[in-house]
């Protein structure tokens, strides 16, 4: 009597064991590995950029130093976490500095972007006060023509 098959056949070759897929723990180990350095490295770039752009008194006073700045051209606010920047407009009676190479050495020194100094040269007296942020700073600033550019840089909160 020949045996009875129930059901559907299946041939010899799919009933051996597959083999292991021997790619997986290395993949695994790779990965974590690839995460890891990459947090490693994003936190320390993250923090080291958190150094060079904060606002403080020893960077206003290098800033001060290195542009030459005269006092008419800046007010240090907050202690140290703020500066104001002041060019002298045509008003008689105005404050500022008429050191225009001053005043962008400090917006250079304070780290602030081309794209919002740009922005500063292009502001009318029509456009009220503007503002930008950039890293962990925030300026503010408004133009007249009696009055000069009146910038703002402080830290971002």
């Amino acid at each position: 009597m020949e045996p009875q098959v129930q059901g559907p056949v299946v041939p010899l070759e799919m009933l051996r064991q597959r083999p292991k897929k021997s790619w997986l723990l290395p993949a695994g180990i790779g990965l974590a590995t690839g995460a890891v350095l990459g947090l490693l490295i994003g936190s320390a770039a993250s923090g080291s950029a958190g150094i060079s752009v904060g606002l403080n008194q020893k960077k206003i006073d290098q800033a001060v130093e290195t542009c030459a700045m005269d006092t008419e051209g800046f007010t240090v606010l907050n202690e140290g976490s703020a500066i104001s920047l002041n060019t002298k407009g045509k008003d008689y009676s105005d404050t500022g500095t008429s050191n225009l190479f001053a005043y962008y050495c400090m917006l250079n020194e304070l780290g602030v972007p081309e794209t919002t100094q740009e922005k500063m040269d292009h502001t009318r007296a029509l456009d009220g006060t503007q503002s930008d942020s950039w890293d962990s700073l925030k300026a503010s600033w408004s133009y007249h023509p009696d009055s000069g550019v009146n910038v703002l840089i402080e830290g971002a909160n």
